[in-house]
């Protein structure tokens, strides 16, 4: 993927030129950090990546990106909230893009939507978009750009992948990567590659008490899933320990995705204040699923 003159960590292209180049991109994306500018930026260049006619994308020169360059492409539509003002994107704005999306586009082979510092939006309006990221039209896709992560409710978190334009953009300020549960999250998917079952409740037992550990471990856990989906397609090596390659040489790509389904249902009944117990229960059990339908 060609990013311009757009600056940004060594990480976030390697991840966002592999989706693109692969066709794995998913249907929706979130990209926090950086500048109100920078991400309006981004956000347009991803949209010409994804409707480019040529074979670099964006290349910048095709109708396309030209066309949604000047703001007049009949298939990217961009709404704006006013950056850190609540409610500044209405829910009425949220249910025309959800009724717009159903529309079959006019010249590309899917809609873009584009929600520029999408903190703008309330519990209510996330709540309507969330109705259609859960089950999105074919020929819908979505870019949401914001300064943080954090401002959103982890059920529109466990829909959308997240992309930081800067190093500590995933964060909210002052909060750095949970280490424990970046640690948690290789050992556990170690294990689940290698299908050492003692393992894996050994390493899901850690996190006994400690929810937002938990939490932190699961989300990581779905980074590391989707770039075994772009290593599935692509001969980069996605992280530094190769747990990532291991996973994306012993699962397929469908294998990977339905681990994400499962993770997200977690997230999802965490953000709930499920029963800790329960939920470390339900992670050992989906997780020891996936090696017997291996061994099956």
């Amino acid at each position: 993927m060609n990013f311009a003159k757009l600056q940004l960590n060594d990480e976030v292209k390697m991840r966002l030129s592999s989706a693109i180049d692969s066709g794995t991109l998913s249907h929706a994306v979130l990209l926090t950090g950086g500048t109100e500018k920078e991400r309006k930026e981004l956000s347009l260049l991803l949209a010409q990546a994804l409707l480019c006619e040529n074979g670099e994308k964006p290349c910048l020169k095709c109708s396309s990106c030209k066309k949604i360059k000047s703001g007049i492409h009949p298939d990217v539509t961009i709404v704006s909230g006013e950056a850190g003002k609540l409610r500044s994107i209405k829910i009425d704005t949220i249910r025309s893009i959800r009724n717009q999306a159903y529309i079959v586009p006019n010249e590309a082979p899917f809609q873009i939507f584009i929600i520029l510092e999408a903190s703008g939006m309330g519990e209510e309006a996330q709540n309507a978009l969330l109705k259609i990221l859960e089950e999105p039209p074919a020929t819908a896709r979505f870019i949401l750009a914001s300064r943080s992560r954090d401002d959103f409710r982890q059920t529109i978190l466990s829909r959308v992948t997240p992309f930081a334009i800067s190093e500590d953009s995933g964060q909210a300020a002052g909060e750095k990567e949970n280490p424990k549960a970046s640690a948690a999250a290789k050992e556990i998917l170690s294990a689940l590659a290698t299908g050492n079952e003692y393992k894996i409740i050994v390493s899901t037992g850690a996190l006994e008490k400690d929810k937002k550990t938990y939490k932190a471990t699961l989300e990581k856990m779905l980074l590391m899933l989707r770039n075994a989906v772009v290593a599935k397609f692509t001969d980069i090596q996605t992280d530094g320990d190769g747990i990532e390659n291991k996973l994306s040489a012993v699962f397929s790509p469908k294998e990977l995705l339905n681990m994400q389904t499962q993770l997200k249902e977690l997230l999802t009944d965490a953000d709930k204040n499920a029963n800790d117990n329960l939920l470390l229960t339900r992670l050992s059990i989906k997780l020891m699923s996936c090696i017997y339908k291996q061994e099956a």
